[in-house]
C-alpha cells in the first residue's frame, strides 16, 4: 500500500492543528510537582489509582494460588507489591482520617491472608491454599468498601480544553 504525498499532508495539517488547540491549555494548567502543595486534592486524584493497583496485584494473587502449580517465589514478590500498593492506598486515602483505621485494619487482614496462602502452598497443601485463596478473595473485596466514598469516585485531575 503507498502513502500519497497528500494523506501525509493532511495528517501533519491535523497535528499541528492538533497540537496548536491543546498546548495553550496545558501550558495554562497549574503544575502540581509536589504532593505537598495540593494534599486534598492530589490524594483524591491518586486514590483510584491506588485503589486499582492494589486489587490488580489482588487478582494477580488469586490467580496464582488458584493455578495447577502455585509458585511461593512468585506468591511472596506479589506480596511485596501487595504491601508497597496498600501504602499507597493509605497515602491515598489519609485526607479522610476517619474510615483510615478501618482501611488499615482491612489491609492487614488481607496481607495475613497472603502469609497464609504462602504457608498453605508451601505445605503443597491444595484444599487449604483454595480455602486461603476464598477467604482473601472475600476480604479483598472488604477493601473496597472501606476506602472513603468521597475518594472512590474521583478521577484524574482534569485539564482544560478550550473550544
Amino acid at each position: 500500500m503507498r502513502i500519497k504525498l497528500a494523506s501525509t499532508a493532511m495528517a501533519a495539517v491535523c497535528g499541528s492543528l492538533a497540537l496548536g488547540l491543546t498546548a495553550p491549555a496545558l501550558a495554562a494548567a497549574p503544575a502540581v510537582t509536589a504532593a505537598s502543595e495540593l494534599p486534598g486534592r492530589v490524594a483524591a486524584a491518586h486514590a483510584p489509582s491506588a485503589l486499582a493497583e492494589t486489587l490488580s496485584v489482588g487478582h494477580r494473587i488469586i490467580r496464582e494460588a488458584r493455578s495447577s502449580a502455585p509458585d511461593a517465589a512468585q506468591l511472596t514478590a506479589l506480596r511485596q507489591q501487595l504491601e508497597t500498593s496498600a501504602g499507597h492506598l493509605l497515602e491515598a486515602s489519609a485526607a479522610a482520617p476517619d474510615p483510615l483505621e478501618e482501611l488499615r485494619q482491612a489491609l492487614d487482614k488481607v496481607l495475613k491472608d497472603v502469609s497464609k496462602i504462602i504457608d498453605e502452598v508451601v505445605k503443597r497443601d491444595a484444599a487449604g491454599t483454595t480455602a486461603a485463596a476464598n477467604t482473601f478473595t472475600t476480604d479483598l473485596k472488604g477493601v473496597t468498601a472501606k476506602v472513603p466514598t468521597a475518594q472512590k469516585g474521583a478521577g484524574p485531575l482534569q485539564v482544560p480544553v478550550p473550544l
